[in-house]
């Protein structure tokens, strides 16, 4: 299956039925994670790490926190700069761009796509059944899921 990248031109009714057909998890306060003696029953990850094309910024998924945790690359090392929510089960992460990443939730059915500089979700994917991956190719460049 492949999908048209929405990112080109979404309209407010397109992003508007993503985000209700995926409502995104709402992020974990520290208190409220796991603690020792609980067993969590997460999906295996496929890609849960990737580097922006220019280098400066690390992304991890969270899986079970549903989020997706940004890092700055520093020359003292990696510094914390923001959490985004993603969907439930995020099993992987890849950026296409600098201010465009794909975090492909196992367990929600989707794909959320954020700015990793922003912050910001700036649309959600609906897929079939526990996605697992996403690659980008061809020309015009398209998504495979």
């Amino acid at each position: 299956m492949f999908f048209r990248p929405p990112f080109l031109s979404p309209s407010p009714a397109f992003l508007a039925a993503a985000l209700a057909a995926c409502a995104a998890a709402p992020p974990l306060m520290a208190d409220s994670l796991p603690t020792a003696g609980l067993v969590n029953f997460e999906s295996a990850h496929v890609s849960p790490l990737a580097l922006t094309p220019d280098g400066t910024r690390l992304l991890a998924v969270n899986t079970p926190a549903a989020q997706l945790m940004v890092y700055e690359i520093l020359p003292a090392g990696l510094a914390p700069a923001r959490i985004i929510p993603a969907g439930l089960d995020p099993v992987t992460v890849r950026a296409r761009t600098d201010t465009e990443a794909w975090v492909v939730n196992h367990v929600s059915d989707c794909i959320t796509i954020v700015n990793p500089r922003t912050g910001l979700v700036t649309a959600t994917v609906k897929t079939d059944n526990e996605p697992a991956d996403v690659v980008f190719a061809g020309n015009p460049q398209r998504a495979f899921v």
